[in-house]
């Protein structure tokens, strides 16, 4: 059973999503929508960097985005001084500046409109990749592009005609803002974390627990109130589990995680398993595999990934290990691509860095409520 429990009142406000009373997701409610992923703007074009191939564009007093050339969409290099629309692709992190790009994306809950893409595609987690590829050439807006998503699948032609004429008309509102507008200036924020979730989870919630019933207003959804939802599962409890270097398997293996500059490495230990040894390797393998899933989602770690698995002793066990992190990860809000075994025995894969990771947005809102504290 899939839930979602919001804490509006007391503490740091946040939303904790939970499967069978483990947590999947952990987000604070108070993020700065106008600097976050999807949010859409019209730039000024400043500095050029030309050994990076990209520039810099000013998005507000004081804020500036990259923008590399071959995220231009086909359109034309801009002069310093132009204005722009740009979207953010990745907000920043770690003192680089948000990643931005004009190929403008508007994601509903079953498509994705790209008003300056030519091409119609399918998400990559279709059950049925070839019939949703022909209704997205149906549905694809002439001179646009379309993603239709796996969530597709299970809506009604109807409703997912009405969402991509929602979003065309959106993208005219956007260019009408801008037309108006000077540059620099914010022509939408991204959707708040809540509502990007509901939008983009699967399958979703069956029940959403709150304090506040403020809190779900306008989102349609029944809610119940508890006093303090988080600790009807131990929320906190799990969370700093989850976020430590070293996570306990429920067999008695454990994993740990190094964050290092430029991958995340993982390695996977078979700790104080103690039952029968022939299948050993591959059944903490497995269950490796599916935490694993889990955790990459819940710290929103991004970029790339080696995990060191117990060694295998046959090509069987490793294709088995490798379906069950691919299974797992379909379930996940962000993309990721699962690449195989390198040479070394190592499984690599990608996850895409969509968000800050999560250690990173806490410290942040520990320090903003420090400040209003203040």
């Amino acid at each position: 059973m899939k839930e979602l429990l919001i804490r509006a009142r007391g503490g740091m406000p946040a939303l904790a999503l939970l499967e069978n009373r483990r947590l999947l997701e952990y987000a604070p409610l108070q993020e700065d929508s106008a600097l976050a992923s999807g949010a859409v703007y019209l730039g000024r074009a400043g500095r050029v960097m030309k050994g990076l191939g990209a520039m810099f564009i000013r998005l507000a007093s004081g804020v500036e985005g990259f923008l590399p050339f071959n995220e231009l969409a086909g359109a034309s290099r801009p002069a310093p001084g132009d204005s722009l629309i740009v979207q953010i692709k990745r907000p920043a992190q770690g003192g680089k500046s948000a990643y931005l790009t004009c190929d403008i994306a508007l994601p509903g809950r079953g498509a994705m409109l790209l008003p300056r893409g030519n091409y119609a595609h399918v998400s990559r987690r279709a059950r049925d990749p070839a019939a949703l590829r022909a209704l997205a050439r149906r549905l694809c807006p002439p001179g646009m592009g379309l993603v239709l998503r796996a969530r597709a699948e299970q809506l009604p032609l109807e409703e997912l005609a009405e969402e991509i004429a929602s979003q065309q008309a959106y993208w005219e509102e956007l260019r009408s803002r801008a037309r108006a507008g000077a540059a620099p200036m914010l022509l939408a924020p991204a959707p708040g974390i809540l509502q990007r979730l509901l939008r983009d989870e699967r399958v979703p919630p069956e029940r959403i627990v709150t304090d506040d019933e403020q809190a779900t207003a306008g989102l349609g959804l029944p809610a119940q109130l508890h006093p303090d939802p988080f600790s009807m599962y131990g929320v906190e409890r799990q969370l700093r589990r989850a976020l430590g270097r070293r996570v306990f398997l429920p067999s008695g293996g454990f994993l740990v995680l190094d964050q290092c500059e430029a991958a995340l490495l993982i390695d996977v230990n078979s700790g104080g398993d103690s039952r029968r040894a022939d299948d050993l390797t591959l059944r903490v393998n497995l269950e490796a595999a599916g935490e694993i899933a889990r955790l990459l989602r819940l710290r929103r770690a991004g970029g790339i990934i080696l995990i060191d698995f117990i060694d295998m002793p046959g090509q069987d066990q490793r294709d088995a290990v490798q379906a069950a992190l691919a299974e797992a990860l379909r379930e996940d809000r962000v993309s990721s691509e699962v690449l195989g075994f390198t040479r070394l025995g190592l499984m690599e894969m990608t996850r895409r860095k969509a968000e800050a990771a999560l250690e990173v947005s806490l410290e942040r809102e520990e320090e903003e409520q420090d400040i209003g504290d203040a």
